[in-house]
């Protein structure tokens, strides 16, 4: 999963771009079933998932294998992507 820090992001769009499974949205445009995910980003910056806090960007320095504890436990779908 690609997490985004909620106070960092510019909403230039990039990201949209480039899911490969149109999993990013707006904030305003994020659906009331996917509400969760907001807290999730904000949650896996903190000290209980990486402790980066504020990283300053998205660089090779902050590539983990982490995961926050909910999307670990989510059931694995099967990849769309060849």
């Amino acid at each position: 999963m690609m997490y985004i820090h909620p106070t960092e992001c510019i909403s230039c769009g990039l990201c949209l771009s480039i899911c490969p499974v149109d999993a990013i949205f707006a904030d305003d445009e994020l659906p009331s079933h996917e509400g969760r995910f907001l807290a999730i980003n904000a949650e896996f910056f903190g000290e209980g998932v990486t402790g980066w806090g504020e990283p300053g960007g998205a660089t090779d320095k902050f590539r983990t294998d982490l995961d926050h504890a909910e999307v670990a436990g989510a059931p694995r779908k099967e990849s769309i992507i060849s």
